[in-house]
């Protein structure tokens, strides 16, 4: 309830002149359906922020150890030092390209394997598999958090509407106990009745945005993948030519 007064004494509505009603006006005057729409719409906003703000930090952690591990695992794997190649996957652990060819490090060694009791055994292809498994593993955890900003943004205009609809209701309701004659009379209901499509919309807008920019981020952090891992499996043709 906090966050509600927060927003109600912020006076997002509050007009200049002597008598004008604000948001906390409007709350007080509100009927109960519309406090429980509105306090949906606050709780919708806590969990957008919350989630923009984990996906946020886990994208930047990404990319820092991608970075890093990148470089260091290029040159170990060149080298043929797989085991050193593991070790810096293991350590930037927080990076998604790390966590995929770790995986398809781990099948292409076990294949090597099998190769050594047979010489046809294609160790390739095995490894592509493995790492399109772990592509598709990690774009799941890429998702995280992405089906709540879509319905929010998709859901909430609509519960503001409801709310609004609402206060329509109370508004004909007062005209016919109360009459046209006084507009003051009716001017908690008319204010009930926009402030919810307006928190409707306040709420969704950055949830549509939100969920673009993360989309985005996904498709970078699945591209950086796909290149890594075509680079790895490079080198793993490229010492199965010369073996």
């Amino acid at each position: 309830m906090n966050l509600i007064s927060n927003f109600l004494n912020f006076g997002l509505l509050e007009g200049a002149a002597e008598g004008s009603f604000g948001p906390a006006a409007i709350w007080v005057s509100a009927s109960i359906p519309n406090k429980i729409i509105i306090v949906i719409l606050f709780l919708l906003l806590a969990l957008q922020i919350y989630t923009a703000i984990e996906r946020a930090v886990m994208y930047s952690q990404s990319n820092a150890a991608s970075d890093k591990f990148l470089k260091l695992f290029m040159d170990t794997l060149r080298r043929g030092d797989f085991e050193a190649a593991k070790r810096a996957a293991t350590t930037h652990n927080k990076s998604h390209v790390a966590l995929v060819l770790k995986h398809g490090l781990d099948i292409f060694q076990y294949e090597k394997q099998l190769k050594a009791m047979n010489s046809n055994h294609d160790v390739i292809q095995p490894v592509e598999r493995a790492i399109l498994r772990g592509t598709a593993e990690v774009t799941e955890l890429l998702k995280k958090g992405m089906n709540s900003l879509a319905t929010i943004g998709a859901l909430a205009p609509f519960i503001g509407l409801l709310g609004t609809v609402i206060g329509i209701i109370r508004v004909f309701s007062d005209l016919k106990t109360k009459g046209a004659g006084d507009i003051n009379a009716l001017a908690g209901s008319i204010g009930e009745a926009l402030a919810t499509t307006a928190l409707g919309l306040i709420v969704a807008i950055p949830a549509v945005w939100m969920y673009n920019l993360l989309t985005n981020k996904q498709d970078q952090v699945i591209t950086h993948i796909n290149n890594a891992a075509s680079q790895m499996i490079d080198e793993f043709i490229r010492r199965e030519s010369q073996a």
